[in-house]
């Protein structure tokens, strides 16, 4: 397993983001360089970079508010994946969620994407709807959410 570190995002740290995440999402599901801004600047948004030896493997945005927390993305650099690193910033993800109050996080989850589907349900989290047409007209979304501990 490589050596990550997790961190903070930092406003430096936006242009390499929004590379990263046209790089891991179809156009039509991609974030702008604005909505990437915008999740950033929420109230209660959590934000966190993975590096491995410097560079950026992947990142992670959620933020909570009402006890419940969301995983807005969780973005992993091609040649990082299978390495750990999404799983560290989800945990950590959620445990930051979770410390500022929230009993439950959600996320949503392309329906096509049977690989991240089984790591999230890995990581506690469980099916509980379908989201016809969340990621286009034809392309459905699935919500899953995990309990937490507090």
């Amino acid at each position: 397993m490589a050596d990550i570190q997790l961190r903070p995002i930092r406003r430096s740290d936006l242009e390499a983001l929004y590379r990263l995440d046209q790089l891991c999402f179809e156009p039509e599901i991609a974030y702008t360089r604005g909505q990437l801004r915008d999740l950033l600047t929420r109230d209660y948004a959590v934000g966190l970079a993975a590096e491995v030896g410097g560079d950026l493997a992947g990142f992670a945005i959620g933020h909570s508010s009402g006890g419940r927390g969301h995983v807005v993305t969780l973005d992993v650099a091609t040649g990082h994946r299978r390495a750990g690193i999404g799983r560290a910033l989800l945990k950590e993800l959620v445990a930051r969620l979770e410390a500022a109050g929230a009993r439950s996080v959600r996320l949503e989850v392309d329906l096509r994407n049977a690989g991240a589907i089984l790591f999230y349900e890995r990581l506690g989290f469980r099916e509980t709807r379908r989201l016809r047409g969340y990621y286009g007209d034809r392309l459905d979304g699935l919500e899953m959410v995990k309990e937490t501990e507090g």
